[in-house]
């Protein structure tokens, strides 16, 4: 090996071999054989890694189901409402029918024999001697 001073040691221009055998050429050179071993992962860590994967989806599973649940009863009740405003229609064109005033006075002369008078009424003027003397025989 060659003397080297301190000035040479930190001088980046002076290359030494890595291996010293390497620089002679009678000497076999070992290459690094040295593979990475791989850390082999827990079965534990799978198992719980697996369990919450089913957790996860169990859930996601359950929330697919309820919200399914709740648009199947929108949907019935959007129904029943619509079912509610067309009853309601049919039952105030009922109203409606009955309320007329051509039913309602043909009713009054087939049933109860009323008629629309021919003549116009006629006003008369009652003394109020005379209601006071109907007051009386009332009132005995």
């Amino acid at each position: 090996m060659p003397k080297f001073d301190d000035r040479q040691i930190y001088n980046s221009a002076i290359a030494l071999p890595l291996d010293p055998q390497a620089a002679s050429p009678g000497y076999a050179v070992r290459q690094n054989v040295r593979t990475k071993s791989r850390r082999k992962t827990k079965t534990s860590n799978i198992v719980g890694i697996l369990f919450l994967v089913a957790i996860v989806a169990l859930l996601y599973v359950g929330n697919v189901i309820a919200v399914n649940n709740l648009a199947k009863e929108v949907g019935d009740l959007n129904a029943r409402y619509n079912q509610i405003i067309s009853t309601n229609e049919v039952i105030k064109a009922e109203i409606n029918r009955k309320a007329s005033l051509e039913r309602i006075s043909l009713m009054a002369q087939e049933k109860l024999g009323m008629t629309n008078p021919k003549e116009a009424p006629v006003w008369f003027e009652v003394e109020t001697g005379k209601i006071e003397e109907v007051q009386e025989k009332l009132k005995k």
